[in-house]
């Protein structure tokens, strides 16, 4: 099984700093207007509120947070000044020659082609370079483009990806530390749903109770 855990423990990585994309609070929203399972409020109790308890030190960029839904913005916001911080790229494109380069590589890769000032991708390009120039840790729920890119480019090699599995699994260990199975359908339907491509590319188990199983070693 492919994993950022082999290399750290999810209880060692809750406590290093971590790059957030906008996609972990965007889950279900293509779903929202059709389905209650999958409306802001369920995703926040599933998933997004034993995330952003149990980890420590959380980094949002700017252009990422202006993504975001209000719904979102006003989750988000009463994190701020806690374990969430909001950071920008600080004018360091043009007259940082390391961070310039980093941003232009990503930006030219070919499963991105980011035009500077564009919309498109902005949130992902922008985020990647502040990570791998600040050597942490990124997260997201999309992550075809985002593994690829990282695996393929040098300037991201000391920055895991981490995928949305392990999004699931630590809310997964936020609710049984309290006896808490009242979320377990749900974790085990958005497994399914959400974790398809990386459950393919990186050979996991395809339930996510075999996968829970196979990760207890990474806890």
């Amino acid at each position: 099984m492919i994993t950022p855990l082999k290399k750290i423990a999810l209880h060692d990585l809750q406590k290093k700093p971590i790059l957030m994309d906008a996609n972990i609070l965007m889950v279900g929203i293509e779903r929202r207007g059709s389905d209650s399972a999958y409306s802001f409020k369920s995703m926040r109790e599933l998933f997004l509120e034993p995330l952003f308890k149990s980890f420590t030190d959380i980094y949002i960029h700017e252009e990422v947070y202006k993504e975001l839904d209000e719904e979102a913005r006003i989750f988000v916001d009463t994190y701020v000044g806690k374990n969430v911080k909001i950071v920008t790229e600080n004018g360091l494109y043009g007259k940082d020659p390391l961070y310039t380069t980093i941003f232009n590589h990503i930006a030219d890769h070919e499963l991105v082609n980011y035009v500077r000032g564009s919309s498109k991708d902005r949130g992902e390009v922008y985020s990647l370079a502040y990570a791998a120039y600040h050597n942490m840790n990124y997260f997201c729920s999309k992550e075809i483009m985002v593994d690829l890119i990282a695996a393929e480019l040098e300037d991201l090699k000391e920055v895991d990806i981490i995928t949305f599995d392990i999004v699931l699994l630590s809310a997964y260990v936020y609710y049984a530390k309290r006896n808490d199975n009242t979320k377990s359908k749900g974790l085990k339907a958005i497994y399914k749903r959400y974790c398809t491509d990386v459950i393919r590319r990186h050979q996991l188990p395809g339930t996510l109770g075999e996968y829970i199983k196979t990760s207890l070693e990474y806890l």
